[in-house]
């Protein structure tokens, strides 16, 4: 089995077609279509749906996915452990985290991380945004982010970690929602949204623009208490992802409802030239180990027509 190709395969269905994914992969997009072909013809089987929007995986290339990113991962790390230089992990590793996995995750990833590794210090940094800048620019060593899929380069290695489906958090008054909500209906609503840069915010001004319309935001707040608070006091309603919508929806007055076709890409950065290589790629399989436990969290790659 030719690893590269597998490769190829898990980036084009990540990106959702092969234009971006050429891109990222710094290969002709005639070339690696031929690499795909070759892939599909090897396995007797059609893995990719071909449309004028992009491409989504069949049932035979969602397993296929599934499977081949998990043997990249093992692959990278039998590298690592191999490796005639391996040394144990110690010394401080930078790590930025969205607000909602600072709350839920950090406390899991750093007793995980201290049974493996007893000698790394992981020093946290909260937020949701500039979390990829931060990385690009040397000033954390690693982040989980939202990633948008408009972006074609990255100044770090970016690896996406699962797909979350996005929630209107709104003041529970009745408000007459289905079991969803479709994205159009939002963009005229009161929000409250992090502040930019942000992969998600990005992605509904984009929206907004595409249809016409400007986003009615009436604040911004970084964090997830503020935030919070603002939708309390019903200043706004929030749109944020799964994970932190549910911690929202334990007060008795939120109520989240699913937006139909809005998912966020939550990515692994790591630093190309962090001080640490050693800690740094410790603490980022300990987070790939996290994330793979999290099915209950975990949506099928797909995209929406």
């Amino acid at each position: 089995m030719d690893f590269r190709k597998l490769h190829y395969f898990v980036k084009v269905v990540e990106a959702g077609g092969f234009r971006r994914a050429s891109k990222d992969l710094n290969i002709a997009q005639p070339a690696l279509t031929r690499q795909i072909q070759s892939l599909e013809n090897a396995f007797g089987v059609q893995l990719l749906s071909r449309t004028a929007s992009g491409v989504t995986p069949t049932a035979q290339g969602l397993l296929l996915f599934k499977e081949a990113r998990e043997i990249l991962t093992r692959i990278h790390a039998l590298q690592d452990l191999l490796c005639p230089r391996n040394l144990p992990a110690t010394g401080e590793v930078r790590l930025g985290l969205p607000s909602a996995f600072a709350d839920t995750l950090l406390s899991t990833l750093v007793e995980s991380t201290q049974a493996r590794h007893p000698g790394v210090r992981i020093i946290c940094q909260e937020g949701a945004t500039g979390l990829i800048e931060s990385v690009e620019n040397g000033s954390l060593d690693l982040s989980v982010a939202s990633v948008a899929g408009e972006r074609s380069t990255y100044q770090c290695e970016v690896e996406l970690l699962m797909k979350e489906q996005d929630y209107l958090v709104t003041l529970d008054q009745g408000m007459p929602f289905g079991p969803t909500i479709p994205i159009d209906r939002i963009l005229s609503m009161p929000l409250v949204l992090t502040p930019l840069p942000n992969a998600r915010r990005s992605h509904l001004e984009d929206i907004a623009r595409a249809a016409g319309v400007q986003l009615h935001v009436v604040a911004e707040a970084a964090t997830l208490s503020a935030q919070l608070n603002l939708v309390l006091r019903g200043i706004g309603s929030a749109i944020l992802p799964l994970s932190a919508a549910r911690q929202m929806a334990l007060r008795e007055t939120i109520r989240i409802t699913p937006i139909k076709g809005l998912l966020t890409d939550r990515a692994l950065l790591l630093n190309r030239k962090t001080a640490n290589p050693i800690a740094t790629h410790a603490v980022a399989q300990e987070i790939r180990d996290i994330f793979r436990s999290l099915t209950d969290l975990i949506n099928p790659v797909r995209r929406e027509p």
